[in-house]
């Protein structure tokens, strides 16, 4: 009960003083957006080319560090400037927040003074506990408040699959997020005492720990009646433009309609990011000791005029604005010109578990299918042959301890692997591309490297396969920046694409596509592809809330394990859909994250 009267307070609260809380947190995310992190990417790829680095990664930081240690001192730098901001912004953001609720006592500029002195006067310990405690302690952190600066500090899909896929990994997961949930609310009075009364993190962290003795409930309910306030208000919401538009389908006013109910639509999601801003900071601010205006506060409290005509003018100019170029876009969108129509790559040449992964069974049985393009992998054997497979290990599909680099292609071709009910012969990569070539299915093939492989495997991959490859239009790919590099100047004419598994940065390359992990793909990493002539392919999408925001981002291919699903998605996208359609879809791209990044 005492969650649902907190929720209640803070949201009537929120209503008697919207255009300020509006005004704050909206004006604060264009300011991180469109000036603070497009700098932060100049800085980045002017740094990355004065150093000639063409790219980060996770593959190349030792390099880095050993070799380029002006760039990795840049990097640091920039990487602390980023810190640095987020700080701000978190400590702008509350302190504007409970200036609001105090009644304004502030000014603007007198709030910024205030929150340059929390800058100055923060520890390096402040720091580190602050960015630990958005990243780590508190999950919740990037549902109710994110920000774009920390878009990237994320655990890539991939990793958590393949964790939450293994009975061990996945319970340690689930402990260290019940650990991690738990710190967070003994914790969540440290930030208020770091930033609002200058306290060290040591001293805020031991009386936060005090204060939240034997409150855990109360603060986690709080939490969750807020998300679960703001999941279902948005929800019954977007039902009832969905619903209208159904009607409206059918009516000569269906693309007028279809404009302002997706204007409608952004409106409200905004207005509801801050909203969700507004209470997470609430549920901080209880744990802080004069979070509430006393009624002496509330009684000589009269805000100027003046402030109030600006705030009214600002929100109003504001608004004029971004629904012109809202109503733009969504005419372009409307009329199906706003998204791709991305190629359909199946991944490890299956779908929905139809086959064993790079098998010539499973190869044939999704060839039927029709996808652009077969994801398969190849690795080198013992005896410097290609054979399909992608572990190193064959544990996992033949319940046999033995590395792939250990044996020759002819002791691999004899193994029986399983999966999914199925069973089919390892393959080599000759007898794989003659049936994909049997069957005029193109392949997207991945190099991976191994034990065995060679310093010349580029070489002699191109003098076996080279020509073949180019007369059927196939493709390469792979995690390796020297194959990549070797590949291309052994034969420009090839297609081959470096595979990104995080966005750090854009890389600079001669690869003709990327294929990025979708976790940090973004469309600011299309656009500079789209620039340079490259496309992108994004990996593993296999829902279609996913996909949507791929096609939004403008992806010009998908890899997937759901072919069919995702054929029957992007057939609903771009083949004549109805408008209630093209807002559902629109939907699944607006999301309280998407709409901080």
């Amino acid at each position: 009960m005492q969650a649902w009267a907190f929720w209640r307070q803070n949201t009537r609260h929120f209503w008697q003083h919207w255009g300020s809380y509006v005004s704050l947190v909206f004006m604060t995310n264009i300011v991180i957006s469109y000036c603070a992190i497009p700098v932060f990417g100049w800085l980045t790829a002017t740094l990355l080319k004065w150093q000639r680095i063409p790219y980060v990664s996770y593959t190349n930081v030792g390099n880095i560090l050993l070799k380029h240690l002006l760039a990795a001192l840049g990097l640091l730098a920039i990487l602390l400037a980023i810190v640095l901001l987020v700080y701000w912004q978190f400590a702008f953001l509350l302190l504007g927040i409970r200036n609001i609720r105090m009644g304004r006592p502030r000014t603007t500029r007198e709030l910024l003074r205030a929150t340059v002195s929390s800058l100055t006067g923060a520890s390096p310990s402040t720091f580190l506990f602050f960015i630990g405690y958005f990243l780590v302690v508190l999950p919740f952190g990037s549902v109710l408040f994110t920000t774009p600066l920390l878009n990237k500090a994320k655990i890539p899909a991939f990793i958590t699959s393949y964790l939450m896929a293994n009975p061990l990994w996945a319970t340690a997961l689930v402990l260290f997020y019940i650990g991690a949930i738990y710190l967070g609310i003994r914790l969540i009075g440290v930030l208020p005492l770091m930033m609002l009364d200058g306290y060290h993190s040591r001293i805020a962290i031991q009386e936060s720990w005090r204060a939240t003795r034997h409150q855990f409930w109360k603060y986690f309910s709080r939490i969750l009646v807020t998300l679960a306030m703001v999941t279902l208000v948005v929800a019954a919401i977007y039902l009832i433009i969905y619903c209208g538009q159904l009607y409206f389908d059918g009516t000569k006013i269906a693309l007028l309609a279809a404009t302002l109910n997706l204007l409608l639509m952004e409106v409200i999601t905004e207005f509801v990011v801050c909203y969700s801003t507004i209470l997470f900071m609430a549920v901080i601010l209880s744990s802080h000791a004069d979070h509430e205006p006393t009624p002496m506060m509330r009684l000589n409290f009269r805000e100027p005029a003046h402030t109030k005509r600006r705030t009214r003018v600002i929100i109003t100019l504001g608004l004029v604005v971004i629904s012109g170029l809202l109503v733009t876009f969504n005419l372009v969108y409307l009329n199906g010109m706003a998204i791709s129509k991305p190629l359909t790559i199946s991944h490890r040449g299956v779908d929905a578990g139809n086959g064993v992964q790079n098998t010539i069974p499973a190869l044939i049985k999704t060839s039927c299918e029709h996808p652009d393009y077969v994801e398969m992998d190849i690795q080198e054997t013992k005896d410097h042959q290609f054979v399909v497979m992608h572990d190193t290990n064959l544990k996992s599909l033949a319940n046999l301890n033995r590395s792939v680099g250990d044996l020759t292609l002819k002791q691999l071709t004899r193994i029986t692997v399983s999966e999914n009910g199925h069973q089919a012969k390892i393959p080599s990569f000759t007898a794989y591309l003659n049936a994909a070539i049997a069957h005029h299915q193109k392949l997207l093939v991945e190099i991976k490297t191994n034990k065995a492989t060679t310093a010349d495997l580029p070489q002699r991959f191109i003098a076996q396969y080279g020509d073949k490859l180019l007369a059927n239009h196939e493709q390469v790919h792979t995690l390796s920046y020297r194959i990549m590099t070797a590949l291309k100047r052994q034969d420009p004419q090839q297609f081959v694409s470096y595979i990104l598994p995080y966005n750090l940065t854009f890389p600079y390359t001669d690869a003709n596509a990327y294929t990025m992990e979708s976790t940090t793909l973004n469309d600011n990493f299309i656009d500079q592809a789209a620039k340079n002539h490259q496309r992108v392919y994004a990996w593993d999408i296999d829902d279609v809330t996913l996909l949507d925001q791929m096609m939004f981002l403008g992806v010009n291919g998908i890899i997937t394990d759901n072919l069919h699903e995702m054929q029957q998605e992007i057939k609903s996208n771009t083949d004549h859909p109805s408008y209630a359609s093209l807002l559902l879809t629109f939907m699944n791209e607006l999301s309280l994250e998407t709409q901080m990044q």
